[in-house]
């Protein structure tokens, strides 16, 4: 499946207005640190341009696997050098938190070297684009 980038960086942008959405800056989410933190990053204005990066490359490479399934270990190399480590697990804890990425249920070792994390469990997600659709008009309208 081939999807145009412009069309690609649209549904980029409505996933991250949708993951801003979810949880609004400065609101604590049940107290959980985690996850104020990661909405207080991916709502930071000047992050704009490395979330949507993130995005891209997440929903391209899901978007490439027949079960729509994508891991880190496949995408990682394909972030652009800019992108700060620490707005990778943010975004993709903000598009879970949206219902966007589903975890599977399974694991793989993570082939990770940079961030020490070789051998490591990590999670294999489900693209869940229904979960976009069903926000649409609050995502168009929050872009607008």
């Amino acid at each position: 499946m081939t999807v145009p980038f412009g069309d690609l960086v649209a549904l980029a942008r409505a996933m991250v207005a949708q993951a801003r959405a979810t949880s609004p800056a400065g609101v604590p989410d049940d107290g959980e640190t985690a996850a104020t933190v990661a909405a207080l990053l991916t709502a930071e204005p000047r992050n704009e341009a490395q979330i949507l990066a993130i995005v891209t490359v997440i929903v391209r490479d899901s978007l490439a696997d027949p079960f729509r399934e994508t891991t880190a270990n496949r995408w990682r190399s394909l972030l652009p050098s800019w992108v700060q480590p620490q707005l990778i697990g943010s975004t993709v804890n903000r598009l879970r938190a949206a219902g966007l990425l589903v975890h599977t249920g399974r694991y793989v070792r993570s082939t990770d070297s940079t961030g020490r994390n070789v051998g490591k469990l990590q999670a294999v997600y489900a693209f869940d684009s229904e979960a976009l659709r069903d926000h649409e008009p609050q995502a168009q309208a929050t872009a607008s």
